[in-house]
């Protein structure tokens, strides 16, 4: 089953899930160098979790080795065997989350650090839930996109909570193939093909199932790295992106001083302020920022008090940081948090 016809010829993709293929052909006892150019395969052994290859070449990495090996549902079983390191920096995110439902709120928030392959959307309906895969592009979805993106989050819920025995239904926009034995395993509950989306559903009691790996401390760490690396990715200038970093990992021990940030830096407070000066930024300004996203992922963590969060962003009083979460968003702390919980 190719699925040449639907390549686009736009979008990129991290390098780190075409380096998730090689590493399942390779465990499935397959040369990769024997399917692609060796000088490629050893690139993708090399590069980081920042570099990404175009979307386009990723899919046809797909159809080379279901058309060698035969086996049509490869980029299912492929996506079934993903590994947190093929994740990058968002794995890191991933298993250091509280919840499943504070998983998908951290992948939708950081997906691009993925590439270019669509926004995870979950939406509640009664007891179920439903996770839809999109593809943003105008040609028709990947038949292989589609299976390795839902393949590889039905293992990985089951990997983050510890718990194998969870069933999902799966629905595909393709059609019914001769052999389900793979989606049988994977998914464990209903198959549906020739759908409108791509999707899955489960209870919606997963969603409060807690992350078995999941560490504070270090969850403040990998976030600060996740969104450094997202504002690289959108064009910010180095110095700000790094200022950023700087705070997200200060905030909590209050060592996020104008002064402070650029010895930390290798600047002067004044170089320093011109540099923001150009971005149209005060370091004030920066500061809130940072406090601020801080502030609205913390607030989606129920088990997170308010006291806790003021203490977390830096600040001595709850009341301080009310007021200043007021001033960023034009409602107060509880009512955001009323308002997340609403949503879900």
């Amino acid at each position: 089953m190719s699925s040449n016809r639907n390549i686009p010829h736009t979008g990129v993709i991290a390098a780190l899930y075409a380096r998730g293929l090689l590493d399942y052909l390779r465990a499935r006892g397959v040369d990769p160098t024997q399917l692609y150019a060796p000088d490629r395969v050893a690139h993708f052994q090399r590069v980081g979790g920042h570099v990404e290859i175009p979307l386009a070449e990723w899919i046809a990495m797909f159809d080379t080795a279901v058309d060698a090996l035969g086996e049509p549902d490869l980029p299912l079983k492929a996506g079934g065997s993903l590994h947190l390191r093929h994740l990058g920096v968002l794995g890191h995110v991933l298993m250091n989350c509280a919840t499943l439902e504070e998983v998908y709120l951290q992948l939708a928030r950081y997906i691009r650090l993925l590439g270019q392959i669509g926004q995870p959307a979950l939406s509640l309906h009664g007891d179920e839930a439903h996770l839809l895969w999109s593809w943003p592009y105008d040609s028709p979805p990947a038949d292989a996109v589609a299976q390795f993106m839902l393949g590889a989050r039905a293992m990985f819920m089951r990997w983050l909570t510890n718990r194998p025995d969870l069933r999902y239904d799966a629905y595909f926009h393709f059609p019914r193939p001769r052999d389900t034995r793979a989606y049988e395993q994977i998914f464990g509950g209903a198959l549906h093909f020739s759908q409108p989306h791509s999707k899955m559903v489960f209870s919606r009691d997963y969603l409060t199932l807690p992350v078995v790996s999941a560490d504070e401390e270090l969850r403040q760490q990998v976030e600060a790295q996740a969104q450094s690396l997202l504002q690289q990715l959108s064009g910010e200038p180095p110095l700000l992106r790094e200022l950023r970093s700087f705070l997200a990992r200060n905030l909590a021990n209050g060592r996020v001083s104008l002064e402070l940030s650029a010895q930390a830096l290798g600047t002067s407070a004044r170089t320093l302020q011109r540099r923001l000066s150009e971005s149209n930024l005060s370091f004030q300004t920066a500061l809130d920022q940072v406090r601020q996203a801080r502030a609205e992922a913390l607030l989606r963590d129920p088990t997170v008090s308010l006291t806790q969060i003021a203490f977390l962003l830096g600040y001595t009083e709850q009341s301080t940081f009310h007021n200043a979460f007021r001033r960023w968003t034009h409602c107060s702390p509880g009512a955001f948090r009323r308002r997340q919980r609403s949503a879900t």
